[in-house]
């Protein structure tokens, strides 16, 4: 087994240990070579291209490791967009990285894609915005004190929790 089959198994084995660690919240996990597929529920967060402000409350991910994974990063695509400004809203690819480090994994990239929903996790740099006017509503929502929607942090494997400390809400925003 190469170095980068280990990798991607033992990125498999970390997200069904997420998956036991949140029963009925990370569900339906499955495998296909270097595409990992998951479904995040208890989890509101309002689509991008939504007729209403109703949140959305199952999300449904793919997690593709694309060739010379660890050495470049791991994909996340949503299948319906939520507002966020660093989530595409035709494609659902989700910017997670501002930098490359191999030793980010699925369990990173979830608790990420969990404390954006929240509105506590986003890159204002122009590079990483893909849906500008969700920038100025999680802003607007921030400078009037409050979340835009309260979701639920995922217990961790490797890390207890990556919910954001309250102390540390008032400081630069980023995606590493």
């Amino acid at each position: 087994m190469t170095g980068s089959e280990r990798r991607l198994q033992a990125e498999w084995d970390l997200l069904q240990g997420l998956a036991q660690l949140n029963p009925g919240r990370l569900t339906d996990i499955s495998a296909e070579d270097k595409l990992f597929r998951v479904t995040l529920r208890e989890a509101p967060a309002r689509l991008a291209r939504a007729v209403h402000d109703e949140p959305v409350t199952v999300h449904r991910f793919r997690v593709l490791y694309p060739s010379y994974f660890p050495a470049v990063p791991l994909e996340l695509y949503v299948d319906a967009a939520f507002q966020h400004p660093n989530v595409h809203p035709e494609t659902g690819f989700v910017c997670l990285w501002e930098r490359h480090r191999a030793e980010n994994t699925v369990e990173h990239a979830l608790h990420k894609v969990v404390a954006m929903m929240d509105g506590r996790l986003y890159n204002r740099e122009a590079l990483h915005i893909m849906q500008p006017e969700a920038l100025g509503w999680i802003e607007q929502q921030h400078s009037e004190g409050f979340a835009p929607i309260q979701v639920k942090p995922l217990l961790g494997v490797t890390h207890d929790t990556f919910a954001l400390n309250p102390e540390t809400q008032n400081r630069r925003h980023r995606l590493s």
